[in-house]
Parts: structure tokens; C-alpha cells; sequence
């Protein structure tokens, strides 16, 4: 019975406790940009009232950051080394040290105030541009026994032929924000660039041509001479290993008709031709003719 009440009771109340539900709902959600400024106008207050306070305390850590800085060595390549031809690539090399080094390797030197985050630039002008290969920002730190240095590289690349200006700089920043707390002077130099050999233009071919016969020419004459270098050693040593050729006498046959008349002819000639030597020439000496 009670629970029949109560339902009837429900049922009869139930749009007006809905209605009271959405009004307030409603009422909140009017509310809640209002207080979402007003809690915005109030940090902004309290903000105004604390500025003052916060930049000083920034300026004291800049301060602060700027007593840490160190004095370093830099360390670079001459311009004047840079052998520089245009249309070739060559590459600047600078390095910053935790401490005082002069150079050991031709190269050029500058004291420098760093400390923390350390940015190196070179800018080029003039008949070459730089590109950066090496990160921009690196850390440096005072280490009094440290060897190694941060290092920095750059691709020249000369354009055409003349003078490319060199300016090179050296910032310490704030910890990671582009804040500057020491910047040396621009170290500024130059460099020659010269002009890139000339081809041989719309007649080059002809002249590869030439060099290509004559070098063909030269190795075949190398090649037929050695050869015949070769030819005359294995001729000498086949005459010097080959027998000796004899020389055979003519060859004899026996005695004959025809080799008894030969001979009894020769020996009536002779006997004729003494007969008539004596018959013309007279009796020999001592003898009556």
C-alpha cells in the first residue's frame, strides 16, 4: 500500500523535479565562462602585480649566467690556405675550446668569451656561399684539462672566379632560448677563388681523340717491341742449340766405259801438247837439235 503511494506520488511530481533539474543545470553552465574570466582576470592581476618581480629575477639569472662565462680558444682554418676554384668545393673547419690553446697546425686563432650553449657562423659573400654541415648549437664547457674542442664544418662552394668575404662569429646563448649573453666581433677575411680550367669547347673531342690515338700508338709500339726483343732471343737460342750443318764431297762412281775413255783422252791431249812444246820451242840446252 505504501509503495503504491509512493509511486503515485512520483508520478504526479515527476515533469516538475525535471524542470527544477534542467534549470539548474542550465543556470550552471551559464555560469561557468563567467568564472572562467573572472578567474583569468584574477591570474592576470596577480600576474601584474608579480611582473616586476619576475623580470628581475630573469635579469639575475642572466647576470648570473654571464659571471659563468669563460675565456676559450677558437681555433679556424686561414682563409688564405683555402684553395679555392670555382665550381669545386672546399670546407672551413673551427673549432672552440674549454680553454686557452694556441695552434699547432697553421691554422689561425682568437680568444673567446663562451660558456654554455656555443654558436659558431660563417658568412660568406661575394663569389662563394657556406652551407652548415655540422650541428648549429653545442654545448662548451670550462674543462681546464680537456683536449678534445667542439667542432664546426662548412662546405664552400665557390661560384665563379674573385674574392668571397669571410665573417665569423662566435654567440653564447642562454641555456636553450635566444637569448644572447656574449657575441664576439665578426672576424672578417677573404679568400681568392680561381677560374676552373677551360675544355677544350665544341673541338674538345677532337683533342681527347688525339690523345687517345697517340696513347693507343704508344703502348702497340711498346708491345711490338718488346716482341721483337722477345722473336730475336728464341731465334738466338735455336741457332745456338741446333748441330752444326757438315759439308758433304761430291759423290764417286766406279770405273766405266765412259770414265776410261774420258781418261785416255787427257792423256793423248797431254801427250800431244809435249810432243808439240818440244817440236816448237827446239831441242832443250845441251842437246843437238
Amino acid at each position: 500500500m505504501r509503495s503504491w503511494l509512493l509511486g503515485r506520488w512520483w508520478g504526479a511530481t515527476a515533469p516538475v523535479r525535471l524542470s527544477r533539474v534542467l534549470l539548474v543545470v542550465g543556470t550552471l553552465l551559464a555560469l561557468v565562462p563567467t568564472g572562467a574570466q573572472w578567474i583569468s582576470s584574477l591570474s592576470s592581476q596577480d600576474g601584474d602585480r608579480d611582473g616586476p618581480r619576475g623580470d628581475q629575477r630573469f635579469v639575475e639569472k642572466l647576470d648570473r649566467a654571464r659571471s659563468e662565462l669563460f675565456t676559450g680558444s677558437l681555433v679556424y682554418t686561414k682563409p688564405s690556405s683555402l684553395e679555392l676554384t670555382a665550381g669545386e668545393p672546399a670546407f672551413f673547419r673551427a673549432e672552440v675550446f674549454g680553454q686557452w690553446r694556441a695552434p699547432q697546425d697553421g691554422r689561425a686563432s682568437a680568444k673567446v668569451t663562451v660558456g654554455g650553449q656555443v654558436a659558431v657562423k660563417l658568412h660568406c659573400s661575394g663569389a662563394a656561399s657556406c652551407a652548415l654541415i655540422s650541428s648549429k648549437r653545442q654545448p662548451v664547457t670550462n674543462g681546464r684539462d680537456e683536449k678534445e674542442a667542439t667542432a664546426w664544418l662548412w662546405e664552400v662552394t665557390p661560384e665563379k672566379a674573385g674574392r668571397v668575404n669571410l665573417a665569423l662569429t662566435v654567440t653564447s646563448y642562454y641555456e636553450g632560448t635566444e637569448t644572447v649573453l656574449y657575441e664576439k666581433p665578426p672576424i672578417v677575411a677573404q679568400a681568392k677563388v680561381e677560374e676552373a680550367p677551360k675544355d677544350g669547347g665544341a673541338f674538345g673531342w677532337l683533342t681527347d681523340a688525339y690523345g687517345w690515338v697517340r696513347r693507343t700508338f704508344e703502348e702497340l709500339a711498346l708491345l711490338a717491341g718488346a716482341l721483337s726483343v722477345i722473336l730475336g732471343l728464341w731465334i738466338a737460342w735455336k741457332t745456338r742449340n741446333s748441330p752444326p750443318v757438315v759439308a758433304q764431297p761430291p759423290p764417286t762412281t766406279d770405273g766405266g766405259p765412259s770414265q776410261e775413255a774420258g781418261s785416255g783422252q787427257v792423256q793423248s791431249s797431254a801427250n800431244s801438247t809435249a810432243a808439240t812444246g818440244r817440236t816448237s820451242g827446239g831441242s832443250p840446252p845441251g842437246e843437238a837439235p
